[in-house]
């Protein structure tokens, strides 16, 4: 009888220490994919805001509200990465940062943006996303 509890305690054990990577591995996985629709979602920010410097005539106060869209998404990655260590989405997060400044900063001063910068910092999140 004390050899079948050994047995089952031994497998119980065994069972908890797979789990843990396992566990691990979907908590990772998950990350990434959270990611990775955030670095999406900050694409489809950024072609919008393209879009309304392109058209800035028809709607000025557009690119403003692509900007906050943009800032608040940033915001959901740079609290993502906190925790995370990912130097490489951290690097995509603060080139995106300055990007977005650069562009309000244009915007202030009466000038076109180039948002060629803030697309290059998109695809570097999204790149970064996808090795994590």
């Amino acid at each position: 009888m004390a050899s079948r509890r050994h047995r089952t305690a031994a497998a119980a054990a065994l069972a908890a220490v797979l789990a843990v990577p396992a566990v691990s591995g979907c908590s990772q996985a998950a990350k990434a994919v959270d990611c990775a629709s955030l670095a999406e979602d900050l694409g489809g920010d950024v072609d919008d805001l393209r879009g309304a410097i392109r058209d800035d005539s028809k709607d000025p106060q557009a690119a403003q509200e692509f900007i906050d869209r943009i800032n608040r998404d940033l915001g959901k990655v740079t609290k993502q990465t906190e925790t995370e260590g990912d130097s490489d989405v951290k690097d995509a997060t603060v080139e995106l940062t300055v990007a977005v400044d650069d562009i309000q900063d244009s915007i202030g001063d009466g000038e076109r943006p180039d948002v060629s910068h803030l697309t290059k910092a998109a695809d570097s999140l999204t790149k970064a996303c996808a090795a994590g």
